[in-house]
């Protein structure tokens, strides 16, 4: 069967809508940049890479000669039982390729092998989204971490939650979770303009942040809202996290930048009464 190579090199977005210019004209232009929008469509394409990647690491294409089910072949490959969500995840996004056919019995997806994917270039197309811009490391290299696990937890030699969040993982995660990331920092300002626009009528701010991690979304809110002329305005602010790791790195870089503002930090446990808490 012959396999099919992938161009790397060859990656170009496609042209942006030239609608996206009105959709986002409340935005600052300094986030929704070229740079952004090839960062976005190269993870997309990266993403796909590696879910060939996958399926050659995890032996699912010999196994696709006929009609499976994810289950059937999650259990044909003798994976844990749980995985099989996951490689339904890897059969779709081969569906996307052409590579792989899909077929559909009442609420059951089965899937056949159409023609052999390519062999990845990984290295080359993270040389073309660093070359865009060196912050997508931060992303490229969660991704390839957890495609690394993959193998593992298929075989039950290792919980997911285990090597995304262990020694290896709580500094890509720092990474990745960061503003300089434009992938990722993209989200804090969609949420940050929203807020500023919603309340820019209220003479007085009192805020409640919930699940902070790192407290990069709290730095994109304070900018905005410094910007906008709502410091003045915000009479307290309590960021809360449950993670002390995360939340002591937010509470000293932000007390570091703001240290005029009544920021407050707490855990607040979302399954225990707030006001036992302290949160009213």
């Amino acid at each position: 069967m012959k396999t099919l190579i992938s161009d790397a090199s060859a990656f170009e977005a496609p042209a942006l809508d030239p609608r996206l210019a009105n959709w986002l004209k409340d935005y600052p232009p300094e986030v929704f940049t070229e740079r952004l929008y090839q960062s976005i469509e190269l993870m997309e394409r990266y993403s796909i890479e590696l879910a060939v990647d996958l399926s050659h690491r995890l032996n699912m294409i010999g196994q696709l000669s006929k009609w499976q089910s994810a289950d059937e072949l999650c259990r044909a490959l003798s994976f844990q039982p749980r995985f099989s969500f996951t490689l339904a995840w890897l059969l779709e996004r081969l569906v996307e390729t052409g590579c792989v056919m899909v077929r559909c019995d009442g609420d059951v997806r089965s899937y056949r092998l159409r023609h052999a994917p390519w062999q990845p270039q990984l290295e080359r197309l993270r040389a073309v989204g660093l070359e865009i811009d060196p912050g997508n490391a931060a992303t490229l290299d969660l991704l390839d971490h957890a495609a690394g696990l993959y193998p593992a937890i298929a075989r039950g030699k290792q919980l997911g939650d285990q090597g995304l969040f262990g020694p290896r993982g709580i500094p890509l995660w720092l990474n990745y979770f960061d503003n300089r990331n434009l992938t990722y920092a993209v989200n804090n300002w969609t949420g940050a303009v929203l807020a500023a626009d919603r309340l820019l009528s209220h003479p007085t701010l009192r805020i409640l942040e919930v699940g902070a991690g790192a407290g990069s979304a709290s730095e994109t809110l304070l900018r905005w809202f410094d910007k906008c002329g709502l410091l003045s305005r915000i009479k307290s602010y309590l960021i809360t996290e449950p993670s002390a790791f995360f939340r002591r790195r937010a509470q000293r870089e932000l007390s570091r930048q703001y240290p005029n503002l009544p920021l407050k930090w707490a855990a607040l446990d979302l399954n225990l009464p707030w006001a036992a808490q302290g949160v009213v």
